[in-house]
């Protein structure tokens, strides 16, 4: 082979190779959000919200994460099926899944407002700490929502004797109602400006509030290299002042051994 068409050859190799390396590296993995997904709004409202934390997350891996909105009757689904390579739920869906079927948490959403439980009676109540609480059923927005699983391990927590039964409601809003109607003696929600209206109002009356907690996590399924979920720890985490995060209810994602441990300890 003359010098010249063994050059040409040889460059093109390069290019080909180039090329290759290029489309290895940079992937495109499916992106389930359930997070500040309802069917009060569209999925374009939903994907719009959430297209400037995905493409910069994007930029900063070298990757393409679609996005895909996942409602609260398909989070079990997509769990189990691991259609999603990531999913962004709830704290404690996130830390049973990795519990389960190996998920990988990449990071605990740092809430813009703080998200806790509140447990509240009718003014007239002989209830006043959480070992009364345990005693009777709780009105409930869902067995599933964030809410419940939180108030029921903060009940176990207090009271491991005690097993928490609740009367669920699809609306949080009908909660308060429940309680105000004696369809359960204790309601919960982690809705502080509803439970603050009826308080003033003088128709319920404030138990227990429980610290704040991180509500949604990020995780990664199993087939997802652990490398990655490092990579996107410190891409999210660099993102800390992005605009990217400015329509969502969460200003970031954290991660440490440590709190994620504290949260199974807790959510268990």
């Amino acid at each position: 082979m003359n010098p010249p068409l063994r050059k040409s050859v040889s460059g093109l190799f390069l290019l080909i190779c180039g090329l290759v390396s290029v489309n290895v590296a940079a992937a495109e993995y499916h992106f389930g959000v359930n997070a500040e997904v309802s069917y009060k709004e569209s999925e374009t409202e939903v994907r719009q919200r959430y297209s400037a934390f995905l493409d910069e997350l994007g930029k900063a891996t070298g990757h393409k994460f679609v996005f895909s909105p996942v409602y609260s009757d398909r989070v079990a689904q997509a769990i189990e099926s691991q259609k999603y390579d990531f999913l962004l739920i709830h704290t404690h869906l996130a830390l049973a899944a990795e519990k389960k079927q190996g998920y990988q948490v990449v990071g605990f959403s740092d809430d813009r407002k703080n998200d806790a439980v509140i447990f509240f009676v009718r003014p007239d109540s002989p209830i006043h700490a959480l070992s009364d609480i345990a005693l009777g059923p709780l009105g409930a927005p869902g067995l599933q929502s964030w809410a419940t699983a939180t108030a029921r391990a903060t009940l176990r927590a207090a009271t491991p004797a005690q097993e928490p039964k609740f009367v669920t409601t699809r609306f949080q809003e009908a909660v308060p109602l429940m309680v105000e109607l004696k369809t359960a003696p204790v309601g919960i929600s982690r809705s502080k400006k509803l439970v603050d209206a009826y308080v003033s109002q003088k128709k319920l009356r404030i138990v227990h509030t429980t610290p704040a907690l991180p509500l949604n996590a990020v995780i990664a399924a199993p087939k997802i290299p652990a490398a990655l979920v490092s990579e996107m720890r410190e891409a999210i985490g660099a993102m800390v002042r992005s605009k990217a995060f400015e329509p969502l209810a969460f200003k970031g994602l954290r991660y440490s051994v440590a709190q994620s441990q504290r949260l199974h300890d807790f959510y268990q």
